[in-house]
């Protein structure tokens, strides 16, 4: 049985594989990097501890939640290979080993995107939602740290899909319940209980890529209550941040447009989304 205290470089695990490193931690799992036959380019070992769960039935339940992902097949979105459930309630999961650093990295380096360059990504990433949610999945948390690549928007992959949808059904959380996913990027409706769905993967992505562009986050406030705020109303054209980075207006209204507080004003799906996007720069 694996324990994370024993995760170490050169130690075997599941039989074919072969610890190399830690990649990462954050609040819920941790990735180690691994080599065996399966990938030849490596892959990634991600760790969710039991105490996520409460129990063993809880643990299998968010591994069947996530199985669907093994057979989802797109070069923007990382694929998985293979999830297991240990008898103490640790969830192991394998997939392809991501490349390059994530879109965090690279806005914490303080690297803007141009206009074109957040249109390439954007495109990019729409192409994975748009598969995603036409075989019926969401993300549930896109964000800058779930993007990753080696600084061509080309080679960007979205990692730890249907992660934080998959804890709010394992939790029994309902249709409605208090906010699951990361408040700087969830619509306004994710407040008042709203489940992740098509629509918020479309919201936390004109977040990110506003983001990306202006090095500023669309929203005024550091806590819960300022941001719920300051999502109320529409973010304007022609910010200063937009300004200082002479973001192309055609974008600014887009991105804009698809952060109104009202779903309605917002591109209806990923197909509408990524045709607006490939003309905003004309």
């Amino acid at each position: 049985m694996l324990e994370l205290i024993n995760l170490v470089p050169g130690k075997e695990v599941l039989g074919q594989y072969t610890i190399t490193k830690l990649l990462r931690e954050n609040g819920i799992s941790s990735t180690f990097g691994l080599q065996g036959e399966d990938f030849p380019d490596g892959a990634e070992l991600v760790l969710f501890p039991s105490h996520l769960f409460g129990s063993f039935e809880a643990a299998t339940s968010f591994s069947q939640e996530l199985e669907p992902w093994i057979a989802f097949d797109c070069s923007s979105v990382r694929s998985l290979s293979r999830m297991e459930v240990q008898e103490d309630g640790l969830v192991l999961q394998v997939g392809a080993r991501v490349p390059g650093p994530s879109l965090r990295h690279f806005m914490a380096e303080g690297e803007l995107l141009s206009s074109g360059e957040v249109q390439q990504l954007g495109l990019r990433l729409l192409d994975g939602l748009e598969e995603l949610h036409g075989s019926g999945m969401v993300h549930g948390d896109l964000k800058p740290e779930v993007v990753f690549g080696n600084g061509d928007p080309d080679s960007a992959v979205i990692i730890d899909g249907g992660v934080t949808p998959s804890l709010w059904s394992t939790q029994h959380l309902g249709a409605r319940t208090q906010l699951v996913g990361t408040p700087f990027y969830a619509p306004i409706e994710q407040f008042s209980g709203d489940a992740p769905s098509a629509g918020s993967d479309l919201y936390n992505l004109a977040t990110l890529l506003y983001e990306a562009a202006t090095g500023q986050l669309p929203w005024n406030g550091t806590g819960f209550v300022e941001v719920f705020q300051s999502k109320l109303v529409r973010p304007s054209e022609g910010s200063n941040a937009a300004r200082a980075v002479n973001l192309a207006p055609g974008l600014d209204s887009l991105l804009c447009s698809a952060l109104d507080p009202q779903r309605r004003e917002r591109p209806a799906d990923a197909s509408v989304f990524r045709e607006h996007l490939a003309a905003a720069l004309t």
